[in-house]
């Protein structure tokens, strides 16, 4: 079997990879359904609480970034933040700081 090549374009800023195609692939369509297309989704729209970053306190220790279940921690030039379209308001990188840089709010609408 040979090996196919994975070919990676820049859209937006993001890397995607080329999906698989069940239909060149000789894929049956009574089969199982199979991922063909990246969907981003924004679990973000449901959170009852955000974190908010204290700039002056962040020391970049990346400990709110491996903490993170959804990986929604943003590298900043001095410091780190999340992405309100994905963070799910858990307060995970809140607890986990260690500087305490993290607060977080009751989400308003």
């Amino acid at each position: 079997m040979a090996a196919t090549k994975k070919t990676v374009k820049k859209e937006n800023g993001t890397q995607s990879y080329k999906m698989f195609n069940p239909v060149k692939a000789g894929v049956p369509d009574h089969l199982c359904p199979i991922a063909t297309e990246l969907i981003v989704m924004k679990t973000g729209e449901w959170r009852s609480e955000r974190p908010i970053v204290f700039r002056n306190k962040c020391v970049k220790c990346s400990t709110c970034w491996a903490f993170c279940p959804t990986q929604c921690i943003l590298e900043k030039p001095l410091w780190f933040e999340a992405d309100m379209g994905v963070c799910k308001g858990c307060g995970i990188c809140a607890r986990e700081c260690p500087h305490g840089a993290i607060k977080m709010v009751t989400e308003k609408e």
